[in-house]
């Protein structure tokens, strides 16, 4: 008989029944998607972003799937108003019941007191907790990178500043029963900073967005054209997908050093299967919220996840999610400690067919190829080890001294 494990996860009075939730964003903003959700297993759901009052950037959407890259962007994009955002919690609540609701929201307002009056009109609609939004790049923070002056800090503008964020967080915390999430952006290279003064202004927990600002490429024969369909001229285009993993790491691993092992972290970014979902919850993440991989995928990859999960955590002998959370810091170390081998590349003459690959590496003095034959100086190797990668052949290993 296989040993039972148990993937749910606490976070205060709620019991999430696996660590995986649908981050907000396209694939949140219906009762059927909702719906879909819950019957593939996934443990919540984060609505899509409402903006209080009406969104001053509220767009038809405009995306781009960069294959090659593994990159997602969009540009313009839609946004939900509170009224039918709230009618959204009311319905989803209605038809439900084994999966966690919550809206992400921003209050756009002249002053700070409308922030707990979105927040309460949400707990009175039956939310489970209350993301707020802290970090949308496509948002004044946009704006402010483009050159303009918005008269209002939202999204990653507001979650950026370590003065003003707490102040809002505590407000809001104050005025609500349920849980508070305050999902932080990495722009401005503050996340964790961030995170300590949102917990400590009374947050349930942090979440991470990996998404960062920036331009795609651009044809440089047309270079006033665009990639976007139905869409002339670029902007500073919300990035995406499985590209920002080792990013998202960072955030998560920083956020997790940074508060300690209590406080409650989702983490997300570049998350795509088990692999990628099981190294967030080893920097850090209790729970990880997946969006970019449901736009492209949809919801039903997730049930082959969990079994996989249930086995993997079997096989490794983990009983709990926490047996393996934070795993990898006991293994990151600062780059003044790393242990570091002397050694050097050996090629394998049978299998090496002279292709000259390796040959070309600009930082090498050791690789030379008389007659055509790749040989290697082992006392002038580097051990860096990039010629193994760039061997096709894998004729190039290397050895320790």
């Amino acid at each position: 008989m296989a040993e039972a494990v148990d993937i749910s996860v606490k976070l205060g009075n709620l019991t999430l029944r696996n660590p995986f939730i649908v981050g907000s964003g396209p694939t949140v903003k219906t009762v059927d998607q909702i719906r879909e959700a819950e019957d593939n297993g996934w443990a919540g759901v984060s609505i899509k972003l409402a903006i209080d009052p009406a969104p001053y950037i509220n767009r038809p959407p405009r995306y781009r799937w960069l294959k090659k890259q593994k990159l997602h962007i969009f540009t313009a994009e839609s946004r939900l108003t509170p009224d039918v955002s709230l009618k959204l919690i009311e319905e989803a609540r209605r038809f439900t019941k084994d999966i966690l609701v919550f809206p992400n929201i921003t209050y756009d307002g002249k002053d700070r007191e409308g922030w707990p009056l979105l927040a309460k009109r949400y707990e009175d609609a039956g939310a489970q907790a209350i993301e707020l939004n802290m970090c949308c790049p496509n948002m004044s923070f946009n704006l402010t990178a483009t050159g303009e002056n918005p008269e209002q800090a939202t999204g990653a503008s507001l979650g950026s500043d370590l003065v003003e964020l707490p102040r809002v967080v505590k407000i809001i915390v104050d005025a609500v029963k349920i849980p508070v999430f305050v999902k932080l952006t990495p722009e401005g290279g503050k996340i964790a900073q961030a995170a300590y003064q949102s917990i400590h202004a009374g947050a349930a927990a942090v979440v991470s967005v990996a998404n960062r600002l920036g331009i795609p490429d651009i044809d440089i024969r047309n270079p006033m054209g665009t990639i976007y369909r139905l869409q002339d001229n670029i902007t500073l285009g919300c990035l995406s997908g499985p590209w920002i993993r080792p990013l998202a790491l960072r955030d998560t691993y920083e956020m997790r050093y940074y508060l300690g092992p209590e406080p409650f972290i989702m983490g997300s970014g570049g998350v795509s299967d088990l692999q990628s979902g099981v190294q967030q919850i080893m920097v850090g993440s209790d729970a990880v919220q997946i969006c970019t991989e449901t736009m492209l995928r949809g919801f039903d990859w997730l049930p082959k996840m969990l079994e996989q999960l249930k086995s993997y955590m079997r096989e490794m002998g983990y009983r709990r999610i926490r047996d393996f959370r934070d795993l990898l810091h006991k293994n990151i170390k600062a780059a003044d400690e790393l242990t570091i081998y002397d050694g050097y590349a050996r090629v394998d003459p049978e299998k090496c067919n002279s292709c000259g690959i390796c040959w070309k590496i600009g930082h090498c003095p050791a690789i030379s190829h008389p007659e055509d034959v790749t040989t290697i100086d082992h006392d002038k190797c580097l051990a860096c080890s990039t010629c193994v990668d760039l061997c096709p052949k894998g004729a190039i290993g290397m050895e320790a001294k």
